[in-house]
């Protein structure tokens, strides 16, 4: 029970607004519902097709030390995150990168969220000139400048690849050539 009132307490005491953004609704070709536009934490709690991100986030280990080793360091970072309420890897990776977010005590006042529609859109340009390709992307900012970014997988775990990039470790998303090409 402890635990459940904890998450709670992270889920709702840390969001700098309990109330959700305004969203704009699309539809996919195969008539799936999906939000766009910029979001907060409390959207993908509450928007009627989302309930994967509960059930993700509670299933999400957070493995031990992960936050020790991290949190110092992220919280000198901005963050922006790219997701598609319609897509698999979004549903998939989102909540625990939130979770390892959470629970290193990460202002959320400092993660800017954008849902966007399957052509990686949305209805303010959020994504112009950042090159989004594939969601979800965390973009990772120091002192206002780009650092590295998380696209779409893994290249080793959610928790490594996101300890790599926060540690100033040498990292590739799997799109880094693509990326850079284009």
């Amino acid at each position: 029970m402890k635990k459940v009132i904890y998450i709670i307490f992270i889920l709702l005491g840390c969001n700098s607004s309990l109330s959700p953004l305004p969203i704009i609704y699309g539809e996919t070709i195969e008539g799936e519902p999906f939000i766009m536009g910029k979001i907060n934490r409390q959207n993908l709690l509450i928007y009627e097709h989302s309930e994967w991100f509960q059930e993700e986030y509670n299933r999400y280990k957070v493995p031990i030390g992960w936050v020790e080793k991290n949190k110092v360091l992220l919280k000198k970072m901005n963050l922006k995150l790219f997701l598609g309420t319609w897509c698999e890897d979004s549903e998939r990776e989102v909540p625990g990168m939130l979770k390892l977010i959470d629970y290193s005590g990460f202002d959320l006042s400092k993660i800017e969220m954008y849902a966007v529609s399957g052509e990686k859109h949305t209805p303010d340009n959020y994504e112009k000139g950042l090159n989004i390709t594939n969601v979800p992307t965390l973009i990772f900012y120091k002192n206002g400048k780009e650092i590295n970014r998380f696209v779409e997988f893994p290249n080793i775990s959610l928790a490594k690849d996101l300890e790599t990039i926060i540690q100033g470790e040498s990292y590739k998303n799997p799109y880094y050539e693509i990326l850079i090409d284009e």
